[in-house]
Parts: structure tokens; C-alpha cells; sequence
């Protein structure tokens, strides 16, 4: 009795402890849960980082250091986590030696008890109790092994991740390298074209200042409006045509565009260059200002020039006005600074000044103008086409109604004839086949098969008529 007192009072004793190890397990399960969410929680936080990083790698040269930040935070999130993973590692193994030291204390202490109370006869109880423990023990052994295996394959891809992330900073900062040398060798490229540049911009400057050459260049320039307003195809604009001018005078005008009509649009080339040069080169603002002064007096003086020469009047044909063609608006610009009724003072001067947009617009104007009056041209020509097709149709329906006039005439004498026919001569054929009076041949069917009685009653009316 009292061995099976002390036996029952063992069992209690072990099965306290062990629900008592189950419920510490339960918590350590808590706890790793707890853990897997906020690595769970880390993970994400590492993918978000990832997808922000992915979204702003175009941005190498603006982004790169709050990247290496970023890629700073990351390495410093992986390595707790890392050591987090450590200590989770540590604190399982730990646990498990503490479980099976307690087991083997629990063990020494029951097989201490057991021989003591139940030396004789509880072997067969110590064995099940023994079974009883092994099976508890392998399944909670088991079952952690799995949660550290889950806990494994959650952070490994994590890991992975990571490993990954910092791989594509690498390739970034690569890039970012590959970017700025890139960026080196065209800025020298670019430093070159500058230089290359400033020479020929000197050169060009040196070539302007003959006056051969900068006329050549304003005629160039013209030339090129023309061809860009697509007046190039029609015959109407002619090149240095020298004229003779109601006084005598000989006039050789830069450009003439014939507009429709006859009338001629007189343009004139004018390049000056030499003040607006120098105040480009000027090297303070007072120098400056007086060469764009001279600058504007120059250009006004080409106007009063213009003027003078009256291309309205000395040229047959001429508008009253008189187009001055400066090759590049900053001429303009520069004149009006110093002269800003300047093109108030050319329009009463019947001088109209034009850079290069404008007298684009102007020739495509006259342009337009030509292709109306090519439109209108073709409209004529197709109404004076139109009405002899409509003349040539009614002499062919006359002829064609006459034709049939004759046809209906030439039917009637036919029909005519074949009754006569009938009548007549065949009536009298018949008879003659009846009496035995015929050649190889027969006669059509149908034809004289009337019979005299028959003839007689049609000719009878004939003979009155």
C-alpha cells in the first residue's frame, strides 16, 4: 500500500513537471512567434527598402548617398537580425541542454526513487513511465526542431535578400563610377568643341570685317530665306538684275520678286556689321554703348540710303516700297536699342526693314499669292475646257440623233421593200414551185407564202393611194 502510495505520488510528481516543461514550452513558442512576426515585420521593411531602391536606381548621380545610407540602415538591420537569429540559435540550444539535464536529473531522481520504493516490483512501471517521457521528449524535440527550421527558412530568404541588395548597390555604385567617367570624357569632349568654336567664331568675326566677303555672306543668307519660303521652284525672284532707272541712273538691287500681277517687291542687302562687332568685343559698358550707338546711326543711314534711290519710281513695275534685308536679327535688336523709332523712321522712309523670319513670311505670302493665282489660272482654263466639252457633246448628240433619224428612215424603206417583195415577186416564186418551175435552191419560210387572193386585197389600196 505504501509502495503504491509512493508510486502514485512519483507519477504525480513527473507529470507535474512534465506539463510544467510543456507550458514553458508553449512559452518559448509564444516568444518565437512573437520573434518570426518581427522578423516577418524586418523582412518587409527590407523589401519595401528594396522596392524603393529598385524604383530609384535611374537616379544614380542625386540618390547615391541616401542609398549608401539606406544600404548603411540595411547592413546594420541585417547584422541585428543576424544576431538576433544568433541569440534565438543560442537561446534553443541552451534550452535544449537545460531539458535534457533536467531530464537526466529527473531520471537519476526516479530511478533513485523507484529503487528505493519499488525495487521488487515496479520495473514494469518504471519502464512504462520511461517510455512515457522518451515519447514526450522526442516530440517536443521534434517539434523544435521544426520551429527552428521554419525560423531558418524565413530568414534565409531574408539573407538571400539582403546578400542580393547589396549586390545591386555594388553594381550601382559601378555604374555611378562608369556615369561620372562618362560624363568626364564628353565635358573634355565638350571643352574641345568650345575652344574648336571660339576659333572659328574668331575667324568668322576677322572674314566679316571684308566688305566682299560680308556681302557674300548677306547674299548667301538671302538666298537661303528664299529657299526656305519654297520660292525656290517658281521663276519670280531674280538675282543682282541691273535696270536702268527713269533718270539714267544704273540700279542693280540685291533681290527682285515679281508678285502676281506684275508687280515687282525691290530687296535690298544690307550687313552692318563693323560697330556691332566691336561692341561684341567691347571690353567695358561705355565702349559698348558707343559702339551701339554707331551701330544704330549705321543702320538709319541705310535706310536714308534706300530711300534715296527710290526703287518705286525708278523701277518699272516696283511697289512704293522698299524691302532692306538685315541677315540676322541681332542687327535689328542691337540698332533698336539705340535708335527705338527706328522702324517708324523706315516706313515713312517707304523702306520696310526684314530679317530673316520676316521676309520668310513675306515670300511665302507672295508664294500663296502665286498659287492662287495658278488656281485661278486652272479654274479658267478649266471652265473654257469645260464649255467646249459641253459644245463637242451636243454637235456629237445631234449627229448621233440624226444617225438615228436615217436609221429609222432607212428601216421604213426596208420594211417597204420586203412587203413589195412579198407581194409581188414572191407570191409569183410560189406559184412558180407549185407548177414545177424551181431551181436547186428553196425559198426562206415565211416569205410569199400569201395567197393571190390575198396580194390582190393588199395592192388594191396601194393602187389608190
Amino acid at each position: 500500500m505504501i509502495a503504491l502510495s509512493l508510486s502514485l505520488a512519483v507519477l504525480v510528481v513527473l507529470f507535474g513537471f512534465i506539463f510544467t516543461l510543456y507550458l514553458r514550452v508553449l512559452k518559448r513558442e509564444r516568444q518565437l512567434q512573437d520573434e518570426l512576426i518581427n522578423l516577418r515585420t524586418s523582412e518587409a521593411r527590407a523589401q519595401e527598402a528594396k522596392s524603393q531602391l529598385e524604383g530609384q536606381v535611374g537616379k544614380l548621380n542625386t540618390q547615391f548617398e541616401e542609398q549608401s545610407e539606406k544600404n548603411s540602415a540595411l547592413q546594420s538591420e541585417k547584422a541585428r537580425l543576424e544576431a538576433e537569429l544568433q541569440n534565438v540559435q543560442t537561446r534553443l540550444k541552451e534550452e535544449r541542454e537545460q531539458l535534457d539535464q533536467a531530464q537526466k536529473r529527473l531520471q537519476e531522481s526516479f530511478e533513485s526513487l523507484a529503487a528505493k520504493a519499488l525495487r521488487g516490483n515496479s520495473e514494469q512501471f518504471i519502464q512504462l513511465a520511461q517510455e512515457t517521457f522518451k515519447r514526450e521528449q522526442q516530440a517536443a524535440t521534434s517539434d523544435l526542431e521544426k520551429r527552428q527550421t521554419a525560423i531558418q527558412t524565413l530568414v534565409g530568404p531574408l539573407k538571400e535578400s539582403l546578400e542580393q541588395y547589396q549586390k545591386r548597390v555594388s553594381d550601382i555604385e559601378l555604374a555611378r563610377t562608369r556615369a561620372y567617367t562618362s560624363i568626364e570624357d564628353q565635358l573634355k569632349t565638350f571643352s574641345e568643341l568650345s575652344q574648336n568654336l571660339s576659333k572659328e567664331t574668331s575667324a568668322l568675326k576677322d572674314a566679316l570685317k571684308k566688305p566682299h566677303i560680308r556681302g557674300r555672306w548677306g547674299e548667301v543668307q538671302l538666298k537661303n530665306c528664299v529657299e526656305l519660303a519654297g520660292m525656290s521652284e517658281y521663276s519670280d525672284v531674280t538675282f543682282q538684275d541691273s535696270t536702268d532707272g527713269a533718270e539714267g541712273n544704273r540700279l542693280i538691287p540685291d533681290m527682285t520678286v515679281r508678285m502676281p500681277g506684275g508687280r515687282l517687291v525691290v530687296v535690298d542687302c544690307k550687313t552692318p556689321i563693323d560697330a556691332f562687332l566691336a561692341s561684341l568685343e567691347a571690353q567695358n559698358d561705355d565702349v559698348r554703348q558707343a559702339e551701339m550707338i554707331r551701330h544704330g546711326k549705321h543702320v538709319k543711314s541705310h535706310v536714308q540710303t534706300l530711300a534715296t534711290k527710290d526703287y518705286g519710281k525708278n523701277i518699272e513695275g516696283a511697289a512704293d516700297f522698299t524691302v532692306m534685308f538685315l541677315p540676322n536679327e541681332s542687327f535689328l535688336y542691337a540698332a533698336l536699342e539705340s535708335e527705338p523709332d527706328l522702324v517708324e523712321f523706315a516706313l515713312q522712309k517707304k523702306v520696310l526693314i526684314a530679317t530673316p523670319p520676316t521676309l520668310i513670311g513675306l515670300l511665302k505670302v507672295i508664294r500663296y499669292g502665286w498659287n492662287e493665282e495658278k488656281l485661278a489660272e486652272n479654274a479658267s482654263r478649266i471652265s473654257k475646257e469645260g464649255q467646249e466639252l459641253h459644245k463637242r457633246i451636243c454637235d456629237f448628240v445631234d449627229a448621233y440623233v440624226n444617225v438615228g433619224k436615217h436609221l429609222d428612215k432607212a428601216r421604213e424603206e426596208y420594211d417597204k421593200g420586203m412587203s413589195r417583195l412579198e407581194r409581188r415577186v414572191l407570191v409569183q416564186a410560189r406559184r412558180l414551185e407549185k407548177l414545177g418551175a424551181k431551181s436547186h435552191k428553196d425559198l426562206p419560210p415565211g416569205l410569199g407564202e400569201l395567197e393571190e387572193s390575198e396580194s390582190r386585197q393588199i395592192e388594191a389600196p396601194q393602187q389608190e393611194l
